[in-house]
């Protein structure tokens, strides 16, 4: 009986001393965007990892609040989300006593899961409901698609804007059910009217056409420009984490 005990007792303390280890720890030089991974290293190009730093240490230089993306492919025995709320204290990710950090956790090896934890602070600015939304607008169909510069790139905008107050959980979601409908309605009136040209067969003509592929239709020949977040880099480094600690807000799931 006292050796199953003992045998049960060094399972338990193997396991948890495994599972301590495999928390990575804090980058050194400190860093927002951290491609862990040895399975898909080109999961973001320098380019695109760049850019990513690039804008975290902006937002957190001039807000105190920090995201920091990590991509990993083992969870050493954690469920996603034990693993990024253990990674964020260990990091301390966020400010002390404000709490105000998020990590976005992502695992593409196998099951392809992710998990993203705010810190205690910003809970009630970006509780639950609102990362299950944000991940299933801006990240979830970015992955699928192979597009992960876009899909954190995205998913990280709007939590700064949340973070920053630009707009609250609740116009969030209000803004995306809008702008479906908007762009619903722009869709139709665009078709209606170039039916109505096509009919009319006018001859000549400057402007340009409406091209249907398989996306979609685009416009050819039109003076529409491409818009971007913001201009170069800031060229810095980050300075640190700050003592922030994470109490279970957030949420994930797969792709």
């Amino acid at each position: 009986m006292l050796r199953h005990f003992l045998i049960v007792l060094f399972a338990v303390i193997s396991l948890t001393i495994f599972s301590q280890n495999g928390i990575p720890d804090a980058p050194t030089p400190p860093r927002l965007v951290n491609n862990l991974s040895k399975a898909f290293p080109d999961f973001l190009n320098s380019e695109e990892e760049k850019k990513l730093e690039d804008k975290l240490i902006q937002f957190a230089e001039t807000t105190s609040n920090q995201i920091v993306i990590v991509i990993i492919d083992d969870l050493a025995g954690y469920e996603p989300a034990e693993f990024a709320y253990e990674l964020g204290d260990k990091w301390k990710v966020g400010q002390e006593k404000e709490d105000n950090g998020i990590v976005i956790l992502i695992k593409p090896t196998e099951d392809r899961k992710f998990f993203i934890a705010t810190g205690k602070g910003l809970e009630g600015v970006i509780p639950d409901y609102t990362t299950n939304q944000v991940a299933e607008e801006e990240l979830i169909p970015y992955l699928k698609l192979g597009e992960n510069y876009k899909a954190l790139d995205n998913t990280t905008n709007v939590f700064m804007k949340l973070a920053k107050g630009e707009y609250n959980s609740d116009k969030y979601a209000n803004k995306n059910k809008k702008d479906n409908g908007l762009i619903a309605i722009i869709i139709i009136a665009v078709i209606l009217f170039f039916l109505f040209i096509s009919r009319k067969g006018g001859k000549g003509g400057r402007g340009g056409g409406m091209t249907f592929g398989p996306g979609g239709f685009f416009f050819t020949g039109g003076g529409f420009g491409n818009g971007g977040f913001g201009g170069g880099s800031s060229g810095g480094s980050f300075g640190g984490f700050g003592g922030g600690s994470f109490g279970g807000g957030g949420s994930g799931g797969s792709w």
